[in-house]
């Protein structure tokens, strides 16, 4: 699948000796080449499939960060000149919030699948040692992708058909234990839309009343979650989305009511959507955790392997695990 960059620009945030952010700006575009190729199919690549994006939409109360886009969607502004400004912006934010960032600010426009896309991330810059062609050992500086952590895609392809949309923005939440919200979501003039996670858990939800109401057996309950935790896997592996009307055929229907008309009457998903991997666990697993106790097994274990007793609250496991019973039997 092709990707076409259209335009690319790189700055440049960096801590000056007082350790305030400060911004270095490159006037001209970065001319295409098998370089800006090969950083552009990896950025694709590692966004599609990095999990715990959440979508999003303009704010309607600030208007600047769009207004900026359209300048440049209508060539009245260069995107050299668009990216100057939104930098700016970005060190605006990060100096009104008293917060300190560091890294390549990268501003990209590109075309896949006949969409259109402008991604905003700032990437780190690493320092390492290399061996030169001459079996010297000199200092390098790598962009570590792998790490990206504050990135946004405004898709403007459906920004333009559907600007009703709470979704044409998609952005990565950012470092643990701090959210991107706190600068870049501002920077953008964005509020978070629909999110994943909770679109994952609803589908979920509906799997097994879809399959409660064709009164499915036990087993063909778990071949039918089976079927969507493989479609789901794939799609992840693929970093496409979830489409209802593709995972309806994947579990086919014997009966008037196939799977789409069904979470279309009773449930509010989204016709495509980013499945959330963690929530996958649960078409397969049973799962909890608590007062120091985790336990996990495979549906299909219980009734066999596992059995639980309601009204004792008790659960008796049958054959332990081998490391787990090298573990226990350790202690006596």
């Amino acid at each position: 699948m092709s990707l076409d960059i259209e335009h690319i620009i790189v700055h440049s945030l960096f801590l000056d000796e007082q350790g305030q952010t400060q911004l270095a700006t490159r006037e001209q575009e970065l001319a295409t080449g098998p370089a800006v190729n090969q950083l552009m199919g990896e950025l694709h690549h590692i966004y599609n499939t990095k999990a715990g994006k959440v979508f999003g939409y303009f704010n309607e109360e600030d208007d600047s960060f769009r207004d900026l886009v359209r300048r440049v969607e209508d060539q009245s502004l260069t995107f050299a000149a668009f990216s100057h400004l939104a930098a700016e912006r970005l060190q605006a934010e990060l100096k009104r919030l008293d917060m300190n960032e560091a890294g390549v600010l990268l501003f990209v426009r590109y075309r896949w699948l006949g969409a259109h896309y402008l991604l905003i991330a700032l990437l780190d810059n690493k320092d390492s040692v290399t061996v030169t062609d001459k079996l010297e050992v000199s200092h390098a500086s790598y962009l570590d992708l792998g790490k990206m952590q504050l990135a946004a895609r405004l898709d403007l392809t459906e920004l333009q058909s559907r600007p009703e949309s709470h979704r044409y923005f998609s952005f990565i939440k950012g470092r643990a234990g701090r959210k991107v919200s706190d600068f870049f979501l501002n920077f953008l003039s964005c509020v978070e839309g629909m999110d994943p996670k909770a679109q994952s858990q609803g589908l979920l939800k509906a799997v097994d009343e879809y399959c409660e109401s064709r009164q499915l057996s036990a087993e063909e309950k778990l071949e039918s979650k089976a079927l969507v935790n493989k479609y789901c896997r794939e799609q992840l592996k693929e970093g496409e989305e979830l489409e209802l009307r593709e995972l309806s055929a994947e579990l086919g229907t014997d009966d008037d009511l196939d799977f789409y008309q069904f979470v279309s009457e009773e449930y509010q998903l989204e016709d495509k959507f980013p499945v959330d991997r963690s929530a996958l666990k649960g078409l397969t697993k049973y799962v909890g955790s608590g007062g120091g106790l985790t336990i996990s097994f495979d549906q299909k274990l219980l009734g066999e392997r596992v059995q639980y007793d309601a009204a004792t609250d008790t659960l008796v496991i049958k054959g332990t695990p081998p490391n787990l019973k090298a573990q226990l039997q350790g202690k006596h």
